[in-house]
């Protein structure tokens, strides 16, 4: 979507009634480039909002769901989890990435760009205080954990990665190849692992990456995020993680790609206990 066209098409349709603060619009349907009917997809009418309030300019904009903005753990899985009172746009994109369903993660990217705020609201309680995000991201401390399942772990072994560069280049354009995005990714001097979401074409990927050296594919793992302050400056954030669930065999850990998420990845049978302990030892 171009905002510069909505708001030119849209700001002269707003001018002619002056005398009215409130207008109803319907989301999710727009056009594409060729002028068709078509649909935004899943999350499509609150990315129309944050579109339309991008366009305009617009104070805030509201996003009312069915639960009193973005919790700090899944509360169908952890009792006593809290609202989240803010966050930052980076923030509740990884949240939104990693498994909080309240929020699509691309719907607020036309509102981060004009630097708008976005509030999360409660229809069924709508004096709930619910979450502001907006630019601006708190220091020294954590926010929330998310759980993302279905996710597929492949590890490319081969002594070729040894003092080579390329290797991961060509690696990365077997999966562009293959429309498969990666998740995690975590390196060495002569192996490679990755995650992904989305099994279409593993056959393919694996019979491409063979070439490359042993292939080893493992189903049935989750993705646990801790977002929150983890920028290079703080210290003892990833000890706590880990202190946590030192008791559940981690398959991989992503650090330091962000300043705002760690993320580790289990098998789906611990996704439980790890959320549960991570949520008693972080909060």
């Amino acid at each position: 979507p171009v905002v510069d066209y909505i708001t030119s098409h849209l700001t002269p349709l707003l001018e002619k009634h002056p005398e009215n603060n409130l207008f109803i619009t319907q989301g999710f349907i727009c056009r594409n480039s060729f002028g068709e009917i078509d649909n935004l997809r899943r999350g499509g009418s609150d990315y129309t909002a944050s579109l339309i309030g991008a366009g305009i300019r617009s104070e805030e904009v509201q996003i009312w769901t069915d639960i009193d903005g973005m919790h700090n753990n899944d509360p169908r899985i952890v009792k006593g989890t809290k609202p989240i009172a803010q966050l930052s746009f980076d923030e509740a994109a990884e949240l939104a990435y990693f498994g909080a369903k309240i929020l699509h993660p691309q719907s607020v990217f036309p509102a981060q760009k004009y630097k708008i705020p976005v509030r999360l609201l409660n229809t069924m309680d709508p004096l709930a205080q619910g979450t502001l995000i907006t630019n601006y991201s708190e220091k020294n401390k954590i926010k929330s954990i998310a759980a993302k399942d279905d996710i597929t772990a492949i590890k490319i072994q081969s002594s070729r990665m040894l003092l080579a560069y390329g290797f991961l280049r060509r690696v990365f354009e077997v999966f562009e190849r293959f429309k498969t995005s990666i998740d995690m990714i975590t390196t060495s001097e002569v192996a490679v692992s990755l995650t992904i979401d989305d099994t279409t074409y593993i056959e393919d990927v694996k019979k491409e990456l063979n070439t490359f050296g042993s292939v080893e594919i493992e189903g049935n793992h989750t993705i646990i995020c801790v977002v929150g302050d983890f920028g290079a400056d703080q210290h003892g954030y990833a000890a706590r993680v880990l202190e946590a669930i030192k008791h559940i065999p981690v398959r991989m850990i992503s650090y330091g790609g962000s300043n705002n998420n760690l993320s580790l990845l289990v098998k789906t049978e611990y996704k439980t206990e790890a959320l549960r302990s991570l949520h008693s030892r972080l909060f």
